[in-house]
């Protein structure tokens, strides 16, 4: 009886080979093929209470003691959310007051608030075990007011004379970098390299006020982005405009069909999306379910600003940075984002393929992300009502199956597809053959379950037998 329950325990698992398979047998992985989670290291958790000089919570801008030993400790956390990349705010020790990191004055030391060396290189051995890449934020266009390059004549030259303009606080009146400086250059190419080799870190974000030569700095496929304080993201502001209310168009939307573009819609230069839906009188949840699925599923890399999944509201003050709350989690969105994930993971066609519009009107956009043969269709109805459309250019006997609603797309008699939306929601489809029923599956599950209902029968009737025996 033992043998015959632990064969039908193992079933889901022989039916599931071939998906892992062909999900095991991908291309070298590429920085596209990742999803971020970023992380303000002070404001997410406090993992030693011995490095909290300092703290004071009712101070926003001071030190609230979030720690890399509190990044260790929730490593699960973010990695069941389906995570594949950390991206950790400046972890340099920087201005006394800079929470935040970004005003760093001195570039191969550990803020001392955050830990030590040992604690950062900890963190990236623990994501390394759950198979997750980790990313450092490294400014390199600006330095605290305090950095010892500001009494050293000899480095005169790396800078340019001028100090940040900037609409941000955090970097208003900072002294600027000349990155074009070859000396500057040689530093910060040095200064990776030893932060690679002292923790093993796999790759970094650059900040910087101006331009940067990519020549220099995207050596070795290190540099995930190079980003640039108070310049226009397009992507965000229109995804954030569109999926703020229902109702709202989505023909704006801006799709940049760079596979390693950075996205995100929530970032520490933003009001937070949820307040944005809440000043609205919207349900924030409905609109993070529709936005998150748009930057999950569009070209680019999706990044996701820490305490999105709660969903975390500043009030409209960007500055407003609280300490992260992981029970004050939203199961709902949280669950999306597993999903969505989890098809990164699945379907490459979501992280590599072509992308082409096939619809956009009313508030329904339909879009599809073709690679290698295989095809996916993303809709996502924004209107305040039912949406429909027809797919044109789709092969006879195929269908859409529904990754997040169980949906499911056939071709009408008059070989035509119909594909219809309720309000406010949001499918990512598989393109298949036309399986209808899936008889060999409905067999083979049958013969199995047969085999099992003979098995008791059978073992029943031996011990009747030995009871009369005996």
């Amino acid at each position: 009886m033992r043998k015959v329950a632990m064969l039908f325990l193992v079933i889901p698992f022989i039916l599931t080979v071939s998906l892992s398979t062909e999900a095991a047998e991908r291309e070298e992985r590429q920085w596209q093929d990742e999803s971020i989670y970023y992380i303000v290291i002070d404001r997410f958790m406090n993992g030693n209470m011995d490095n909290n000089t300092g703290t004071d919570l009712d101070n926003p801008s001071a030190y609230h003691g979030g720690d890399l030993a509190g990044i260790v400790s929730q490593l699960d956390y973010i990695k069941e959310m389906g995570f594949t990349t950390i991206q950790l705010s400046p972890v340099m020790e920087n201005e006394e007051s800079a929470y935040h990191g970004f005003q760093v004055n001195e570039y191969r030391e550990v803020e001392a608030s955050f830990g030590s060396l040992e604690n950062l290189k900890n963190v990236v051995d623990e994501a390394h075990a759950r198979e997750m890449k980790v990313i450092f934020d490294l400014p390199i266009g600006f330095v605290g007011k305090n950095h010892p390059w500001m009494e050293d004549e000899s480095k005169d030259d790396w800078f340019t004379g001028d100090n940040i303009a900037s609409n941000h606080p955090w970097f208003e009146g900072l002294p600027e970098i000349n990155t074009s400086n070859s000396d500057v250059q040689q530093f910060f190419k040095e200064t990776m390299d030893y932060w690679q080799n002292e923790t093993g870190v796999d790759g970094f974000r650059l900040i910087s006020s101006g331009e940067v030569d990519q020549e220099w700095s995207s050596t070795g496929n290190r540099v995930l982005d190079i980003d640039y304080i108070d310049k226009e993201k397009p992507f965000r502001n229109e995804a954030r405009e569109a999926f703020r209310q229902a109702g709202h168009s989505l023909g704006d939307l801006v799709v940049e069909e760079k596979d390693q573009k950075v996205h995100q819609l929530d970032f520490y230069d933003v009001s937070r999306f949820t307040h944005l839906a809440v000043e609205e009188g919207q349900n924030p949840v409905t609109r993070w379910r529709l936005a998150l699925t748009y930057l999950f599923t569009s070209p680019g890399i999706p990044q996701l600003y820490y305490g999105t999944e709660t969903p975390l509201d500043d009030g409209g003050n960007s500055q407003n940075l609280p300490m992260m709350n992981f029970k004050a989690g939203d199961e709902e969105i949280k669950k999306r984002i597993e999903k969505l994930t989890s098809m990164r993971e699945q379907f490459p066609a979501l992280t590599r393929g072509d992308y082409k519009e096939l619809y956009n009107q009313d508030g329904l956009a339909v879009f599809q992300r073709s690679y290698q043969g295989d095809t996916m269709v993303i809709a996502i109805n924004n209107a305040e009502e039912t949406q429909s459309m027809e797919l044109e250019d789709m092969k006879d006997d195929q269908q859409l199956r529904g990754l997040l609603h169980d949906g499911l797309v056939r071709q009408q008699k008059d070989g035509s597809y119909r594909l219809g939306m309720e309000r406010e929601t949001a499918d990512v489809f598989v393109v298949e053959s036309n399986s209808g029923y899936n008889w060999l599956f409905i067999g083979f599950v049958g013969g199995v379950l047969g085999l099992f209902v003979i098995a008791v029968i059978l073992i029943s009737w031996k011990n009747r037998k030995a009871d009369k025996s005996s």
